[in-house]
């Protein structure tokens, strides 16, 4: 059975990043998956070191998926992620605080799989709330 577009990304946050299952990401990206964030990362290193980060620093985090856009074979989501600040986040360290984050990634699918990332994360709002 063809995957979709959207199965594809709902499952990238639902399965990989919300359930931590980072065994999936040669299922969900090609080989070559080009990040186009701020990093010289493969997309591949980028997710999984994003992950690592993210459920280290806040280990209940969450991305709550708020939209989801597909025309063909690119599709725009934006997220919130919730957790508390219970771990270290780039030499902050935990606060215990509540946390929100927002951001928007774009995706670019090759044969169902994502081929692309355009990630665009507000780092700056929460660098602030989890300052000490």
């Amino acid at each position: 059975m063809a995957t979709t577009t959207r199965e594809t990304v709902e499952r990238f946050y639902a399965e990989l990043f919300n359930g931590r299952n980072f065994d999936l990401i040669d299922e969900l990206l090609t080989p070559d998956a080009v990040n186009h964030g701020p990093s010289d990362e493969s997309a591949r290193e980028a997710v999984i070191g994003a992950g690592e980060i993210v459920h280290a620093s806040f280990s209940d985090a969450v991305l709550h998926v708020d939209d989801i856009l597909v025309d063909g074979d690119k599709a725009a989501v934006r997220w919130t992620m919730t957790g508390t600040h219970d771990g270290d986040f780039l030499g902050s360290p935990a606060t215990g605080k509540a946390i929100r984050m927002r951001a928007t990634v774009v995706f670019g699918l090759r044969e169902g799989r994502i081929a692309e990332l355009w990630p665009m994360l507000d780092f700056h709002d929460l660098l602030q709330q989890v300052a000490a």
